[in-house]
């Protein structure tokens, strides 16, 4: 192996910067001690940092917000103990959210397109960290910078920018922090992705020696690493573009779905007051808590300006202690939701116990994770599979264990004071361990797009599983409007509920070969059939296969028809000199006057025959012999004759000149 020749002869006075180029993921696992050793000769332990979440995941790697936070932790500069840091997932969510409130305020909708945010991402890290930037009108308008720093006040959380501004500020005038960062030696594994972390390089960078070093293993021998390191300047490695690994795992989505559960509910003990972690836990494992219920726990925490996980555990409790003093209000709307919020109000006091008394911080940690993995055990929800809790909570202890041997390295003993005097109490150990947890997995990059936070996103299974998003969670379930409501449709004018009309009328494209087979009447019956609609038209008339002529009519006149049809072939005698005459009028007035005129003429043409035939019958007794007549018999033609239907008016003419 060469010898170093670029090692830092300083003493302790002024560390290096060094990033390594294209160094493989497997190297850093196995021979980052190595790698160390060749960089760094007398030199105390650098800080390595990566933005990779494979890396992070080993205890002597840092992220980039990770490492400052944990200086503004140390040098007390946060707002309280219980602060969280945001991670880049859940910024984009929260703008979201920001956004949607203020659309809604204006339009009515609770939505918000994707491009304005990730346009408004941009122009809120651009205004925090550069001092001379216009943001956009769009985001201008919408005053989202304001709306985004309320939502981070009121959830106690800080993001990156903040947290670099925060020690960009204290550097100025505080000497310690000079001192320690000017004394420690960095080794940056990856180039920075964002424009903080950029910022972040250049600060820790600041009056430093910047190294670039070049890691080689040869294929026979990996144990025979070369390690080679040039000066370098700090412009030069910042502009390197490193490609991008084509090949790339696709994660699952169960698993990261699992993984969020977890450390949402981990989350809620640290910090109370994530309105992100409990949308993310709230009916999870299953509780029977529907949309609803979420939405009246976000109603009445603002109508009592709490937050939504003390309004929840304040209800349950008050419950609980009993008694007239203590009872909630008979309408509160939370009451009908007793049960399913109780459940989650009891699985969060039961790890807050153990948190609490246990003294053993590695029992409480891990009795703490446990307990979730029984639960999850327990939900039937076919997206939490128990392949990916028992492997979710394994790696969760694994992470733990380091943190808490590298919190037992650093232990400072104080002496001892009481809790009201600010002495350190059980769970506080327990707590920070939980803390710095979170602090490492939120710095880091995920493996999905930012496209899949903000939407819903399914499965790539044969039965697909949504994976909801948060807004859908925190946007109102529809509620149906009162008649007095202005939208409601029956509030609506005449010309719009006759547009709606018309509207909903049209064929779609898809229905039109499902259409009348009447193409030779076009354009008369080129429309669909529809149910209950008569395909006859009263204004046409139709001839069809029969010794008879049928207009339509509507249903009026088609049911007096059908009586007088009825009366007229109970008649025993019809001539054949007149037919039945049945008017078939559009108006059922002048159809009842036709009828009653048809029926008087039929009765005294009847009446006229009956006195002939009675006249002839006593001419013939008369004249003949008293031997009786023989009757005749009745033709067999008229008896036979077939009953016509019913004739149209004028029908009568036009049978007698076609008559033989």
């Amino acid at each position: 192996m060469p010898e170093n020749p670029d090692i830092c002869n300083q003493g302790n006075e002024t560390g290096s910067v060094y990033f390594v180029s294209n160094c493989d993921a497997e190297i850093v696992r196995n021979s980052l001690t190595t790698v160390i050793s060749h960089v760094i000769k007398g030199n105390k332990y650098p800080v390595v940092i990566s933005s990779k979440r494979h890396l992070t995941a080993l205890s002597s790697i840092q992220g980039y917000h990770q490492y400052f936070i944990s200086l503004c932790r140390k040098l007390n500069l946060l707002p309280n103990d219980r602060v969280t840091l945001i991670s880049p997932m859940d910024q984009l969510i929260a703008i979201q959210l920001c956004l949607a409130e203020k659309s809604k305020e204006e339009t009515g909708d609770f939505d918000v397109e994707t491009s304005i945010v990730l346009q408004a991402v941009k122009d809120i890290t651009n205004k925090k960290l550069l001092s001379q930037y216009d943001i956009t009108s769009c985001s201008k308008d919408s005053g989202i910078c304001e709306l985004y720093d309320k939502f981070l006040k009121d959830c106690n959380y800080l993001d990156g920018c903040d947290v670099y501004n925060v020690l960009k500020k204290e550097m100025s005038k505080n000497e310690e922090l000079q001192k320690l960062i000017k004394e420690q030696s960095f080794l940056i594994l990856d180039p920075p992705k964002s424009i903080l972390e950029r910022k972040m390089v250049e600060f820790l960078a600041e009056n430093k020696d910047v190294k670039s070093v070049t890691v080689e293993v040869p294929l026979d021998c990996e144990e025979n690493i070369s390690v080679t390191v040039d000066n370098s300047c700090l412009a030069t490695v910042l502009d390197v573009n490193v490609p991008l690994s084509t090949v790339k795992k696709a994660p699952s989505i169960t698993e990261a779905y699992v993984r969020l559960v977890f450390l949402s509910y981990l989350e809620l003990i640290v910090n109370s007051r994530s309105e992100l972690a409990l949308a993310r836990v709230f009916n999870v494992p299953e509780r029977e808590l529907t949309h609803s219920a979420f939405t009246a726990v976000k109603h009445e925490s603002r109508q009592k300006k709490m937050t939504m996980y003390q309004t929840a555990t304040s209800f349950i409790m008050k419950i609980r202690l009993g008694g007239k003093g203590y009872a909630p209000d008979c309408n509160n709307p939370l009451g009908a939701h007793v049960k399913g919020i109780g459940e989650f109000v009891s699985l969060m006091h039961r790890m807050e116990t153990v948190i609490e008394e246990d003294p053993d911080i590695r029992s409480a940690c891990r009795r703490t994770v446990n307990i979730l993995k029984r639960e999850m055990l327990k939900c039937r929800d076919s997206k939490i599979r128990n392949s990916n809790v028992e492997s979710v909570s394994q790696l969760l202890h694994a992470q733990i264990a380091d943190i808490i041997d590298e919190l037992d390295k650093n232990i400072v003993v104080t002496p001892d004071k009481t809790a009201a005097n600010g002495g350190s109490l059980t769970s506080r150990r327990a707590r920070k361990a939980l803390r710095q947890l979170l602090d490492k997995l939120a710095t880091v990059d995920d493996d999905m797009s930012s496209l899949d936070h903000l939407t819903d996103i399914y499965s790539s299974q044969r039965t697909p599983l949504r994976f909801p998003s948060v807004i859908s969670q925190f946007r109102s379930p529809e509620e149906e409007l009162e008649v007095t409501s202005p939208g409601n449709k029956y509030n609506l004018s005449l010309s719009e509920r006759v547009l709606n009309i018309t509207n909903k009328a049209q064929t779609p494209v898809y229905a039109k070969r499902y259409k009348s087979t009447y193409d030779w009447a076009d354009p008369v019956h080129n429309v669909d059939v529809q149910k209950d609609v008569d395909i006859f038209s009263a204004s046409q008339v139709y001839v069809i296969p029969s010794k008879t002529i049928v207009h339509a009519g509507n249903k009026f006149s088609s049911g007096e028809a059908a009586k007088v049809l009825e009366t007229i072939l109970d008649q025993e005698n019809l001539t054949e000199t007149d037919p039945v005459l049945v008017p078939t009028s559009s108006k059922s007035s002048e159809n009842e006057k036709t009828v009653s005129t048809n029926q008087e003429n039929t009765k005294q043409n009847n009446k006229k025959q009956h006195e002939k035939q009675s006249k002839k019958r006593q001419l013939q007794d008369g004249n003949q012999s008293s031997q009786p007549e023989k009757r005749k018999k009745q033709d067999q033609s008229k008896s036979c004759r077939r009953k016509l239907l019913p004739q149209v008016k004028g029908q009568q003419s036009l049978a007698k000149f076609f008559r033989v």
